[in-house]
């Protein structure tokens, strides 16, 4: 029975939200370079569509993002930018939000899709990890334009995980066309499919979480890619959650959901494992260079196999929660 209703209630969520059109609330609207985080709840700014980090001639874009206030007024705060996946904003990271502003901190949760015209994306190529973490920095630029916002953090999930990972390099935030930086970042089952040059340096405190039987982001990759940079690194912080699957925070995924055409990224191999190159391209290891949605979406064909599973689980969950909440209270208070 519970089934049944489980699986009426998502045919009833997916027909409604592939019949209703997008509404793109930064349309026509000049967009903002400061803040007022007294007043200004729906923010309008620029951002930049992009495959790399190659930046000479790049697509702008105005997208939007929403400010959440902690109750209790202070003469400064410290913020964090959150950043969905694939799947887009979703109810479940409102307990996050709740979270943060409870603790004090301003809240900036960037909406990726609306202005680009997307409800989600299955293909994770319509919307680079690239241009996710583009939006999160323009978004950094915005609260730093105020003087009463001190500290900033980083959190992301999926595809919107990857820009909390590549923060954490030196040689990443020396390439971006933006002024500042973060304070720390904070990546929930990201991909971890790619590896940088040599030795590169690190500068951003990251703590990175994930599930042990995650299949669309798996482990594996993370683990990799911890063993390979991060071994001794005292700025990272990498929390691997038993019986987690993709999506282990968002209840509307109780019973657990398998989708068959879903890419299962688990083939590691040469031309499945990205790194960025001294230009700020993107390349697999067989130097083919990935900058087209197209090219996108043959590279991720091709490293796949179909079919991923995601589930809710409460206790990963609460881990999560808390782990979130001790590393900004650590990386952002100082606490």
């Amino acid at each position: 029975m519970h089934i049944r209703v489980a699986i009426w209630i998502l045919s009833a969520v997916l027909v409604t939200s592939c019949s209703r059109p997008i509404d793109n609330p930064c349309e026509g609207v000049n967009p903002k370079n400061s803040i007022n985080i007294q007043s200004d709840r729906l923010i309008c700014f620029e951002s930049i569509d992009s495959y790399d980090l190659n930046y000479s001639s790049k697509k702008k874009i105005t997208i939007n993002g929403e400010v959440f206030l902690p109750e209790v007024k202070k003469d400064s705060y410290n913020a964090v930018v959150m950043t969905h996946g694939s799947g887009g904003k979703r109810s479940y990271h409102d307990k996050y939000i709740d979270l943060l502003t409870r603790n004090g901190y301003v809240v900036f949760q960037i909406d990726h899709y609306s202005a680009r015209r997307i409800k989600y994306d299955k293909t994770f190529s319509k919307v680079s990890g690239i241009t996710f973490m583009n939006d999160a920095y323009a978004a950094l630029n915005i609260l730093k334009s105020n003087s009463k916002i001190k500290n900033v953090g980083y959190l992301g999930w999926s595809q919107g995980g990857v820009g909390p990972i590549l923060s954490h390099f030196k040689f990443v935030n020396e390439l971006l066309p933006m002024n500042h930086r973060f304070q720390s970042a904070v990546a929930i089952y990201p991909y971890c499919g790619f590896t940088f040059p040599g030795e590169s340096e690190t500068e951003t405190p990251l703590l990175m979480i994930t599930g042990a039987d995650d299949d669309l982001t798996p482990e594996a990759a993370c683990r990799n890619l911890y063993s390979k940079f991060f071994r001794n690194d005292n700025k990272l912080e990498f929390v691997s959650i038993d019986n987690a699957r993709h999506g282990f925070d968002n209840p509307f995924l109780y019973f657990g959901l398998t989708f068959e055409k879903l890419p299962n990224l688990m083939i590691m191999n040469m031309d499945c494992t990205l790194t960025i190159n001294t230009k700020g391209e993107i390349q697999n290891m067989n130097g083919t260079i990935i900058n087209t949605p197209e090219l996108s979406e043959y590279f991720l064909n091709k490293c796949s196999k179909k079919g991923v599973t995601v589930k809710y689980n409460s206790e990963a969950t609460k881990i999560t929660l808390k782990k979130v909440k001790e590393f900004f209270i650590k990386t952002l208070s100082g606490e």
